[in-house]
């Protein structure tokens, strides 16, 4: 094995195992809360738990694989102990087997997946029609954002229309063609409105003729 190579083998097997140095000094400052303890002393005490796990793991898995099973459960680590002649400790690792799974239990608990699957058909009717509303809302708000811009370009268009028609040039009457006092926005208009009324021609907005109100007076027709 070249140098590169066991390098490599033991950063792995570093990453494999591994304990957090906050984890170590909290421990030690549970066991010898007075004691302080150099930096070597500290990273003996981590190559021993790290060795300790290592040894711990094989026994669990040669126990896991000797029942034919695929996953190691807490009882194989039992028959690891009872392998390195560990087996008094075995009461105390029961105890901790099971703070671990009321721990685990309760981080499930608190989780958003396991409350949602755990709710009530009545509470999730509820979510479900309340999601139903804002998209139903949403697609409302959306409809109605479309009209109002459709409405806005229509009223516009005719708007220019209607100041086009009448803002034309005024031809003056003569004695040859007494008609020729007409101006010519009202042939543009009557060619827009062929039914309107050739005497009197109303005045609305834009906005105003798709809404459909009455003909309004000079000062009020803001479009002009």
């Amino acid at each position: 094995m070249s140098l590169f190579e066991e390098d490599e083998f033991q950063c792995k097997e570093e990453d494999e195992v591994s304990i957090p140095r906050a984890s170590l000094n909290k421990f030690i400052k549970d066991v010898v809360p007075d004691a302080r303890l150099t930096t070597e002393t500290r990273e003996l005490l981590l190559n021993c738990c790290h060795a300790f796990i290592h040894k711990l793991a094989t026994q669990a898995n040669i126990a896991c694989a000797s029942a034919k099973k695929k996953t190691i459960s807490p009882e194989h680590i039992f028959q690891g102990l009872d392998a390195m002649n560990l087996s008094a400790y075995k009461e105390r690792v029961v105890v901790a087997s099971e703070e671990a799974k009321e721990e685990l239990k309760g981080r499930r608990m608190l989780s958003a997946s396991y409350r949602f699957k755990h709710q009530d058909s009545e509470e999730l009717e509820r979510l479900a029609r309340e999601q139903q509303e804002i998209f139903e809302q949403a697609r409302a708000d959306f409809v109605g954002e479309q009209l109002d811009r459709g409405d806005l370009l229509l009223a516009s268009e005719l708007a220019a229309a209607d100041a086009a028609a009448l803002q034309g040039p005024i031809v003056g009457p003569s004695a040859d063609n007494p008609t020729k006092g007409m101006c010519t926005n009202f042939l543009a208009y009557s060619s827009l409105h062929p039914a309107g009324d050739a005497q009197t021609i109303p005045k609305l907005t834009g906005s105003e003729r798709i809404l459909g109100t009455v003909t309004v007076e000079d000062d009020d027709n803001y479009d002009d």
